[in-house]
């Protein structure tokens, strides 16, 4: 029996099965072996990680260790594990994905951490996400706070039916309102609270990501144009229409690009520079997200 194969026709452990698995996965190259292994076991049998260590002795099922064994090739050939299972955590909750959508990254939470830290007595905003994708930013902050109301909008009509599930899924629909946009158009309401992860990759950039990047993710969602910074631009010509005066702006960044960024807000008269403003750092302590406060009128 081989025990290095999880496609053998022999029938293999728990165990067995998920050793073979990091090592296939680690001889492909693939950093998070274990992990990966893990996930996608976990994936197969429905079984929690405390279950398949408990029972980790047991014959893995015909059926799970086919699943299995077809998951595992997919991850060799280089699709990220979110994207075979479909599915994704975000801040403690479970995103579904589609084509058309982001696969957001836990960076991203250094967005949804900064907004909530800097809210103040504002307990009842009413937020914006542009490019909202999944809906994972919008639907984090509006699950931690209940009187929130929010819209997020999205140019691909795929991405807004996905975001609109994941609402219902969380029991958020109710306060969570969707709408067909791009970047240019302002709403008839603005809003409190405006966040956004736009693309912001730049375009002669986009064809060395990591192929995990490359393949998976909707090239829109990516492409921030020639210098990566062609949203942010449309974001603060737009800024007296999309937020309140004074109101909390959070964007996610490129980490080279946290200065641009900075002048972009700058020159469209926001504030950059008061108590709880400019960059926020990621736990990797790289810039991730930009906080600014809206222009006064």
């Amino acid at each position: 029996m081989n025990r290095d194969d999880p496609s053998t026709d022999h029938r293999l452990t728990i165990d067995q099965a998920l050793f073979a698995a990091r090592r296939l996965l680690g001889q492909s190259g693939i950093e998070t072996a274990a992990l990966d292994a893990r996930i996608l076991l976990q994936w197969a049998t429905g079984l929690t990680a405390e279950q398949l260590v408990m029972r980790g002795g047991e014959d893995l099922p015909d059926d799970a260790g086919k699943r299995f064994e077809e998951a595992i090739a997919a991850r060799r050939r280089g699709m990220p594990v979110s994207r075979w299972m479909g599915r994704r955590e975000f801040w403690g909750m479970d995103l579904a994905l589609g084509p058309e959508t982001l696969d957001p990254r836990p960076d991203t939470e250094t967005l949804v951490a900064a907004v909530l830290s800097r809210l103040g007595r504002m307990s009842r905003p009413f937020i914006r996400d542009m490019g909202t994708g999944t809906g994972a930013i919008l639907l984090a902050l509006l699950k931690e706070l209940p009187q929130a109301r929010g819209l997020g909008s999205d140019l691909s009509f795929g991405a807004l039916k996905q975001a609109r599930l994941n609402a219902h899924a969380l029991g958020l629909s109710g306060r969570a309102g969707f709408l067909l946009s791009d970047w240019g158009a302002v709403p008839a309401r603005r809003a409190d609270v405006l966040v956004s992860n736009p693309p912001y990759i730049a375009r002669g950039e986009l064809a060395g990501l990591a192929a995990d990047v490359r393949h998976h993710d909707p090239r829109r969602a990516l492409d921030g144009g020639a210098d990566g910074l062609v949203p942010y631009r449309m974001l603060a010509n737009q800024l007296g229409g999309l937020v309140h005066s004074g109101g909390l702006i959070a964007l996610e960044i490129g980490y080279r690009q946290g200065e641009d960024v900075l002048s972009i807000l700058k020159q469209a008269g926001a504030d950059v520079t008061g108590r709880g403003l400019g960059l926020v750092y990621d736990l990797a302590g790289r810039p991730r997200v930009v906080v600014a406060r809206a222009p006064r009128r």
